[in-house]
């Protein structure tokens, strides 16, 4: 198999369960590869350096976040397009260059990404089209707090198509914006965009590229006719870690993007957080451990909602 004309960035944190699958895809597929850590403290580093001794291994003081990592790993690269690889995503040999092709070939397109599956097999929804209020409430607001009809609703068309795309679809679609846990961009549009913008310390920095990129006359397509298996977790999967950041970088991109929008936003987030609190409460007989952990992730997105980000 020839070389691809691409460099895989991945970053990693406490990644190691599942660094090393990843690795292994993205080297069948003749990538160059360069790896970010984050400050892990699981044995990341010695495990990758002693697989995979060709890997651009960097190593940062601690976690300073995503998008500060992706940027350092892609400062100087040479190829004309650059992968953003999650740790727990493993991309086949085909997947990979179908979408260093697609940005390659035609130059329109800045950024493809594939359609993504859960560790089970299950189609994964990501592609979506650009966050509005209506959007927060349909995807915030889920199992019995709003009922089906009602979130399909306020999801609109364009979501609806979107995850029409996503399930059922067997043709390259532009959309607004696909998932940074596996995504092509070409290396001179990620250059001119200013990479990916370090307000977001994790989440929302994809949709904020996309959006840069179309800014920018590029399209976004996603690929449906390739997989890539994400599994998810590979970094934290407690909420109290992981919400505060998520709402956090919800609460940059509306200020950006959305700043009529914002205080309504806010407000939806705070009774979403007050809900999740008093519905915690009531499982913690239950589910004690699990209980304890969303009190303590709702308390502290609550805050966040009351309190100013500045963009």
């Amino acid at each position: 198999m020839v070389e691809l004309e691409a460099t895989a960035i991945v970053v990693t944190y406490n990644s190691r369960g599942h660094i090393l699958a990843a690795l292994t895809a993205l080297r069948q597929a003749r990538l160059s590869v360069r790896l970010v850590d984050n400050g892990s403290t699981d044995g990341t580093v010695e495990l990758v350096r002693a697989h995979f001794p060709e890997i651009t291994v960097l190593v940062g003081q601690g976690n300073v976040g995503f998008a500060a990592a992706v940027n350092r790993g892609a400062r100087g690269v040479q190829s004309n397009v650059l992968l953003l690889i999650n740790p727990d995503c493993v991309v086949p040999p085909e997947t990979a260059r179908a979408l260093v092709e697609t940005v390659l070939d035609r130059p329109e397109i800045g950024i493809a990404g594939p359609r993504l599956l859960d560790a089970d097999g299950r189609v994964a929804v990501s592609a979506h089209p650009f966050e509005t209020l209506t959007t927060v409430v349909a995807s915030r607001f889920g199992g019995v707090l709003v009922p089906v009809p009602v979130r399909r609703w306020l999801a609109g068309q364009r979501r609806r198509q979107a995850y029409d795309v996503c399930l059922h679809g067997a043709l390259p679609a532009p959309v607004d914006w696909v998932s940074g846990a596996c995504l092509a961009v070409r290396t001179s549009l990620f250059t001119a965009v200013g990479g990916l913008d370090e307000a977001y310390f994790m989440y929302y920095e994809d949709e904020e590229l996309c959006l840069q990129a179309r800014r920018h006359g590029a399209d976004v397509v996603y690929l449906p006719q390739v997989t890539a298996v994400h599994s998810g977790g590979a970094s934290s999967s407690d909420p109290a870690w992981i919400w505060p950041h998520l709402y956090r970088s919800m609460f940059v991109f509306f200020g950006r993007h959305r700043p009529r929008s914002r205080r309504a936003v806010r407000a939806v987030v705070l009774l979403r957080a007050v809900l999740g609190v008093a519905l915690a409460t009531v499982r913690l007989s239950l589910q004690p451990r699990a209980g304890i952990a969303r009190i303590r992730a709702w308390t502290r997105v609550g805050r966040i909602a009351i309190t100013r980000i500045h963009v």
